[in-house]
């Protein structure tokens, strides 16, 4: 398709031939040690106004990276952001070996009933990808599951990188409680947007006319999924290289003076994308909008999923700001 996305530390992938689903890493058992989350883990409702996603959509990621994030931890480099709410730093440890940390905000691929501990008082899930990479994530919403992850990766081996994910991610919860960095947004922008809302409403929504229950699910702060029978809908705004068109690739326009970019699918589902530039940043960077349309009845065509993802993508460039 268009546009193959992926969403840092929950290496979740989106592109034609793909399902858009959860890729769940192999679980592994987690030693507790002290700081690194051992104890009860929290049951209670998650209600501090702190970690919604209305509010971090407004946090700049690489501003929680700072300097004094862990005690122990030594900058190396600059913070770098990738999208909104994702950011990444060096950092080298008491023995000068180096940590690399990567932050998301919003992280969709959570499985909260996989709690093992608590940071902040939030319950923690840890999953190690490999000896030298450990995630810490502190579930901030449940049903659907949703909070914010910290890949630690200690390149050179030797440490333990759950310790260290759990140390910067537990640096990272008290500074969204204390004095939150915040982003400024330009005007225009779908910063702060709630793609589910955007999605579900009846001006988008209605074009599917169907009369079948619609769930419309947030996976991420800016990543949405809306379904019914065998159809589902993913929308995903995000920063990127400006779209264009490609081999294989349809021009079509979705209001004046905004043309998009169609790329129907070639496996076995009916499957058709939709992108578009939202808003010029600079010549290298835009906000961008994709629409994803998956259709697995035995009947359905790709050119009635073109003909929807593109009713749908009419529908919301006339919502969104």
């Amino acid at each position: 398709m268009i546009v193959c996305w992926i969403a840092g530390l929950s290496l979740l992938a989106g592109c034609a031939g793909e399902d858009l689903a959860k890729e769940n890493f192999e679980r592994t058992t987690v030693k507790a040690e002290p700081g690194n989350g051992e104890g009860q883990v929290p049951s209670g409702p998650i209600d501090d106004p702190a970690f919604e996603l209305t509010t971090l959509r407004t946090i700049d990621a690489c501003g929680l990276l700072g300097d004094d994030l862990v005690g122990t931890f030594t900058p190396e480099g600059e913070a770098l952001g990738s999208d909104w709410g994702r950011c990444a730093r060096s950092y080298v440890d008491v023995g000068g070996k180096p940590i690399r940390v990567m932050l998301e905000l919003g992280e969709g691929n959570v499985f909260a009933d996989q709690a093992t501990g608590n940071v902040g008082g939030l319950p923690l899930v840890q999953r190690s990808a490999d000896e030298t990479s450990c995630f810490s994530t502190a579930v901030t919403q449940r049903d659907p599951d949703i909070g914010i992850s910290v890949l630690a990766t200690h390149d050179q081996g030797g440490g333990d990188p759950c310790q260290s994910s759990y140390l910067a991610l537990e640096g990272i919860v008290e500074g969204l409680r204390s004095d939150p960095p915040t982003m400024e947004q330009r005007d225009g922008s779908m910063m702060t947007v709630d793609v589910c809302e955007v999605l579900g409403s009846d001006e988008v929504s209605g074009v599917l006319d169907t009369d079948e229950e619609l769930r419309v699910l947030p996976s991420g702060l800016h990543f949405c999924q809306l379904s019914y029978d065998d159809v589902v809908v993913y929308a995903h705004a995000r920063l990127g290289y400006p779209v264009s068109a490609t081999d294989g690739v349809e021009e079509i326009e979705l209001a004046k003076d905004v043309p998009a970019f169609r790329e129907a699918g070639t496996t076995d589902t009916a499957e058709c994308d939709v992108s578009w530039n939202h808003l010029g940043l600079t010549e290298h960077e835009a906000e961008l909008m994709t629409l994803s349309y998956y259709d697995y009845a035995g009947e359905a065509s790709v050119d009635t999923a073109c003909s929807r993802v593109t009713e749908l993508a009419k529908a919301m460039v006339k919502t969104l700001p």
